[in-house]
């Protein structure tokens, strides 16, 4: 009984031996055999897993820096509107009560400037 060579077990993968020459055969000729067919049937199946799995990923993260480019976008355009809200109506009320002066208005014009002027994109 320990004379017997071992069997391969029936979940083992061993490539087919070239009964003429007694050496294993190619890559090429290993892939045609039935043995080497379902290990290239699997690892190719495990890569398009992969690559769905990656382009998945890929198009969520999209998604969420165009929610957060949206939202901050959103929020410069709410706190600029604001601003200059504020300076306007600001002006406009030192104006009525005859409180405008130079510094007043060179520091209205700035802010205002500073608001308008910021790029947004």
């Amino acid at each position: 009984m320990e004379d017997e060579p071992k069997q391969a077990e029936q979940g083992e993968v061993l490539p087919p031996k070239n009964a003429a020459e007694g050496l294993p055969p190619n890559f090429l000729e290993y892939l045609e055999s039935d043995r080497g067919h379902e290990i290239a049937k699997t690892i190719l199946g495990l890569w398009k897993e992969l690559q769905q799995v990656t382009i998945g990923s890929k198009t969520e993260q999209q998604k969420d820096q165009l929610k957060r480019n949206h939202e901050a976008w959103k929020l410069a355009l709410i706190t600029q509107a604001v601003l200059a809200v504020a300076v306007i109506g600001s002006a406009v009320a030192s104006a009525w009560h005859s409180k405008m002066d130079a510094t007043m208005t060179g520091f209205s014009g700035v802010a205002l400037g500073y608001v308008l002027g910021r790029k947004t994109s």
